[in-house]
């Protein structure tokens, strides 16, 4: 039990001090965008890679989390995990780019009003990048490459900011120029992960097997309507900003969610590397001692970091976005609550994910996620976007509690132990 303490402990560090790194990167992004493109520049550019992010999680399929688990139990060799994910990845994206393109070219002006079409039709060029990325380093994160997998991550954010900085700054191409630099980034990311996944797995066929794709659906299904819900969870609080107030509200209220979920940092660094240790785990003595040790940590780092941050917020915002988001102090310091609530759940829900049962965290996300909708179009109207945040903070901690009640049934655990 020591050994594997240590082994996590390195591999969560070295995740953390990723996230870290990435943290300070997308913070410059983030301050790059905003203040060259303004509040509204902003907005748009949140809404334009909305699009591909919400087609990747409604296309991905659960197939990268389904290869952790696969990898882990060793039921098909990593090779062929590899080579059907590649394959998988190209299959999809087609799917994926023309669906976009219908919703740009027939729906755009309903469901993005104020968002111009040729931002969304260059935004869907993530879309196969993106798949890619995913079945690809969810691989690595199978085999417990810590390292690479969070090199790959690394990478591709610091590329974004050059790549930013040299044509927002230089070239001021203005939205377009964002993404574009997404796009390219994410490109060379791309490439970097194929060469390192070939090196590591060593040789590389192409080739489709249909018991895997059946296994990987199968078990992915199940994470993939979990991710969808949890993806609605998580952004449908921006487009109901977008349908009921405009795109500069929306502008301030990302600001307030980009820095509020920064303080992530620590539950999604543990709960990366818990997901492939728990599949792979066969003592059940130590599985039922891990995750709540983990747990208990993770909530108190990250409830110290909300407390500072709560008060340094205002200061914090005004000095890398200046004045003029002033008004996302509000929502911030509002959007904290959840996000420490939500740190929770993450460690909670790569636990069950990892044990097999990741339809606990559907049922769990499905009555979280209407609550957090249901509360959000009563308050938007009338409480603006501290109503957004307000519906959020409380609709993840009730996600929180229920997840905990539900992870002490399954392991046996008393819910107190987590805490």
């Amino acid at each position: 039990m020591k050994k594997q303490i240590g082994k996590f402990t390195i591999d969560t560090s070295i995740t953390f001090v990723t996230r870290v790194l990435q943290l300070i990167l997308g913070v410059g992004t983030s301050i790059a965008i905003a203040r060259v493109l303004g509040p509204q520049g902003k907005g748009i550019y949140s809404l334009a890679i909305l699009l591909p992010s919400l087609l990747v999680t409604l296309g991905n399929f659960g197939i990268g989390q389904a290869s952790v688990f696969y990898v882990g139990k060793k039921k098909y060799s990593p090779e062929e995990i590899l080579a059907n994910n590649v394959i998988l990845s190209f299959l999809l994206s087609i799917i994926g780019f023309l669906i976009g393109l219908i919703i740009t070219l027939f729906f755009s002006s309903t469901l993005f009003p104020g968002v111009a079409k040729v931002y969304l039709f260059l935004a869907l060029f993530l879309i196969p990048l993106q798949l890619f990325l995913n079945f690809v380093n969810y691989v690595l994160l199978g085999l417990q490459r810590i390292k690479e997998f969070n090199l790959v991550s690394l990478f591709q954010s610091f590329m974004f900011l050059v790549l930013l900085l040299v044509f927002l700054l230089v070239f001021k191409f203005g939205v377009k120029a964002a993404i574009a630099s997404n796009i390219l980034s994410s490109f060379i990311g791309a490439m970097i992960l194929f060469y390192l996944a070939k090196k590591i797995i060593g040789v590389f066929h192409l080739h489709f097997d249909i018991f895997y794709v059946k296994d990987a659906f199968r078990y992915g299904f199940k994470v993939y309507l979990g991710n969808i819900i949890q993806f609605l969870h998580f952004r449908i609080d921006i487009l109901l900003l977008n349908f009921f107030l405009n795109p500069i509200a929306v502008g301030f209220y990302a600001v307030a969610v980009a820095l509020a979920e920064k303080i992530w940092l620590i539950s999604q660094s543990a709960g990366v590397v818990l997901f492939p240790r728990v599949s792979s785990e066969t003592n059940k003595e130590n599985l039922k001692e891990f995750t709540p040790l983990v747990s208990r940590n993770a909530l108190l780092i990250t409830l110290i970091g909300a407390i500072l941050l709560f008060f340094l917020g205002h200061l914090l915002i005004i000095l890398f976005y200046s004045e003029k988001f002033s008004a996302s102090v509000p929502p911030f310091q509002i959007l904290l609550i959840g996000a420490v609530a939500m740190s929770g759940w993450r460690i909670l829900a790569n636990d069950l994910y990892g044990r097999g049962k990741p339809e606990l965290n559907i049922y769990i996300s499905t009555v979280s996620v209407f609550f957090n909708i249901v509360l959000n179009i009563l308050w938007i109207p009338k409480f603006g976007i501290s109503g957004a945040a307000w519906a959020t903070s409380i609709s993840y901690t009730f996600a929180f509690v229920v997840i905990n009640i539900v992870y002490s049934k399954v392991s046996g655990n008393p819910w107190a132990k987590v805490l």
